[in-house]
């Protein structure tokens, strides 16, 4: 065992701790080794500690929710995982806002909402992640973004718990200014309204529409690319002949090029090099750069 992974385990002794835990359990693309420890905090205090530790004894760390837009190594992770994807307290509803742990389901709080009889949150119920990924990449779908609707974040901070009131321009695309591991999402408040009559609705159609353009069936990481302003990278995809097309078991989804796919024994280097593939063929033929919005695990 690396000496420093033991140093980490010795200080953190009673913490909720798993040891070479496989990442391909981890994530939705179910690609990547085994990560040293995987940590799942029971209150901030967890995490400081562990923070604290790791950074004592010169051990990685890194923050991972649902994985659901991650790609892990095959090598695996030589340090800590800090797993945010359970929640320790249920949303608490007040009023037009809502409170919750960064653990919590997006598509849960989602329809928890709809079923409170508030709008705000509908559209983006089909997000697989997790709150605290939510807010730390600004998460979107069908117009509708984390930074709309958001109040306020607590968030872990050099090694002090912080409430900020969040303002629109700490958030861009797919970005915002609480990612860590500089900055480490607790819990979130959003600004809801009174339902209008058709929140539900809404929801039901955006759920609709995944099915049915969305490759739900096969593991994948969600939108590979960032929207190119006024375009769409799978219409740019699939323009350049792509979709389909295999790299080792990675694939351009046949049913949304925007989407890579594991078919079954997919690994990092095959989804990198497809990645790197599609950009300069979009490149090469439309002159758009397509920037990758899926994180590699040493991005957390």
């Amino acid at each position: 065992m690396d000496i420093r992974v033991d140093r980490v385990l010795t200080a953190l002794k009673g913490l909720e701790i798993k040891c070479n835990v496989p990442l391909s359990s981890l994530t939705s693309f179910r690609i990547g080794g085994p990560a040293a420890m995987v940590l799942r905090p029971h209150s901030a205090e967890d995490i400081r500690r562990t923070i604290q530790s790791c950074s004592q004894f010169g051990c990685p760390y890194c923050v991972l929710g649902n994985g659901t837009n991650v790609l892990a190594p095959d090598a695996g992770y030589p340090g800590m995982v800090i797993r945010l994807d359970t929640p320790l307290t249920t949303p608490l509803f007040v009023d037009t806002t809502v409170t919750c742990p960064a653990g919590t389901s997006l598509s849960v709080l989602a329809r928890e909402s709809v079923g409170m009889h508030l709008m705000g949150l509908e559209t983006l119920s089909g997000i697989p992640g997790t709150v605290g990924g939510a807010v730390a990449m600004n998460a979107g779908a069908y117009g509708s973004e984390i930074r709309h609707i958001i109040k306020s974040v607590r968030i872990l901070k050099s090694g002090r718990v912080l409430d900020v009131e969040t303002k629109k321009t700490d958030f861009g695309d797919r970005t915002s200014a609480y990612s860590s591991p500089s900055v480490i999402v607790l819990s979130a408040t959003f600004q809801l309204e009174h339902d209008d009559g058709g929140a539900k609705e809404r929801m039901l159609e955006t759920t609709r529409q995944r099915k049915e353009k969305q490759p739900l069936s096969l593991p994948s990481a969600g939108s590979v690319f960032k929207r190119p302003k006024g375009r769409f990278a799978g219409a740019l995809i699939e323009n350049c002949g792509l979709k389909g097309y295999s790299v080792g078991g990675a694939q351009v989804s046949p049913l949304h090029a925007g989407f890579i796919v594991n078919t079954g024994k997919a690994t990092e280097k095959d989804v990198l090099d497809l990645i790197a593939l599609i950009q300069q063929r979009v490149f090469d033929e439309t002159g758009v750069r397509l920037e990758r919005e899926i994180k590699l695990m040493r991005e957390l």
